[in-house]
């Protein structure tokens, strides 16, 4: 007996050095992998279903999870004690036991791990949200997706660009291209911007100064030294100089404003397959791609470039998925700039780009990448293993527009639901 209970502390070691395994298995990374995986999901699927409610001219909902809480916890116990399972008929103290054959001593570990995560989930259907999400995208905006290179310029522009005008002189429309993948004249919209594209289409800063005095000369600054100095102390304002009247050498107070983007062009326009010729205003300052030899006998216009909503972006992939899935399916291509070639037409470049975005409707086999079910029907997005499609590219770079959309306290600090 004496040497079953010296082997008790030896057992105990043994298993609780098991439970410490356990415990190391359950660990917080395993956790919170299991977490972004189902977060990533949850910010796909709520992308998606939004595309499939603008295919059905439905109103959209977002939501966002703005704090995830995660709790664990190990418990365990250990008993120890003697298992009688008779009494010696000589025992004659009170109390005394002497174990009978049989008899043994026993010992007990038990452990419980535990783990939990909490999130709030929050609408971001509020004013601050709605008033960024259906304000047309800026030209900063397009500058910043730009450089994330995540998706070409011929899909980025694709879903950025509503329509692409050209004015003259006097502010008369010359021609104007719609992005309605529903139009008949949406291949002149196609054609138009693919030659934006090769004429590299991209986004510069420009600098302005704004006057705040009226141009003066040297007399006139000495008179009022003091007031120029207190102008001049404030941040970005300097005295300059200017040209007066008569050509006089003279001094103006400028202050400089903060950069603002535009959308312009980095090399000479394809104007030989356009209806119009760009003017000088089209191109981008750093470039001097508009020089050289041009058709006279083409208007000459400004390019106006209107860009969508982030709103309007999600009507536009519901569109397509209406006329993929509609009576008479057909998929809209991104004209691939890349595939300039000598004597080679807008519809032989077609046949050969790949589709813009691809959403199957109703049950389809294989294991789609995305699904979510509206009203009763399945909607998919196959895997693209071969990169047949722009299908990804089109995801990500709308997740990107709606987190710049996201502006401070567009995210409710209140939630709207809270998810135990």
């Amino acid at each position: 007996m004496y040497r079953m209970l010296r082997l008790v502390p030896l057992l105990f070691i043994a298993v609780l050095s098991g439970c410490a395994g356990l415990t190391n298995s359950t660990s917080f990374r395993e956790m919170s992998s299991a977490y972004r995986e189902v977060l990533e999901q949850y910010a796909n699927d709520n992308v998606l279903l939004n595309i499939v409610r603008s295919s059905q001219s439905m109103p959209v909902s977002f939501l966002d999870m703005p704090s995830v809480m995660g709790s664990g916890g190990v418990s365990n116990s250990a008993q120890v004690g003697p298992s009688i399972y008779g009494v010696a008929p000589g025992s004659s103290l009170a109390g005394f036991f002497t174990p009978a054959g049989g008899s043994g001593v026993s010992a007990g570990v038990s452990l419980a791990v535990n783990n939990s995560f909490n999130f709030t989930q929050s609408s971001l259907d509020n004013s601050s949200f709605m008033v960024s999400f259906l304000s047309d995208l800026k030209p900063g905006a397009i500058a910043s997706l730009l450089n994330s290179q995540t998706a070409t310029r011929d899909v980025l522009f694709s879903l950025a660009i509503e329509s692409i005008e050209g004015q003259d002189a006097q502010g008369k429309t010359v021609a104007k291209f719609y992005n309605d993948p529903y139009s008949p004249k949406f291949i002149e919209f196609q054609r138009t911007l693919y030659n934006l594209v090769r004429a590299g289409i991209s986004v510069e800063q420009t600098q302005t100064m704004m006057p705040v005095s009226a141009p003066m000369d040297a007399e006139t600054v000495n008179r009022n030294l003091q007031g120029v100095a207190a102008a001049t102390s404030i941040p970005m304002t300097a005295l300059v100089p200017t040209k007066l009247a008569g050509g006089r050498d003279g001094f103006q107070v400028m202050r400089m404003m903060p950069p603002e983007a535009r959308i312009c062009l980095e090399q000479k326009a394809a104007d030989e397959q356009l209806s119009f010729r760009l003017a000088q205003s089209a191109y981008c300052k750093s470039s001097k791609a508009s020089s050289g030899a041009t058709d006279k006998s083409k208007p000459e216009v400004t390019l106006i470039i209107k860009l969508r909503s982030v709103r309007n972006v999600f009507e536009f992939l519901g569109a397509l998925v209406n006329i993929q899935n509609g009576p008479e399916p057909r998929l809209i291509k991104v004209v691939d700039s890349g595939k300039l070639a000598d004597n080679v037409t807008l519809e032989q470049i077609l046949a050969q780009s790949k589709p813009l975005f691809v959403v199957n409707k109703g049950t389809t086999s294989g294991d789609p990448m995305l699904s979510v079910t509206y009203q009763g029907v399945k909607y998919s997005v196959p895997k693209d293993e071969g990169n047949t499609t722009y299908t990804n590219q089109v995801l990500v770079m709308l997740s990107q527009m709606l987190t710049l959309t996201k502006v401070p306290g567009s995210i409710p600090v209140s939630p709207a639901v809270l998810i135990k």
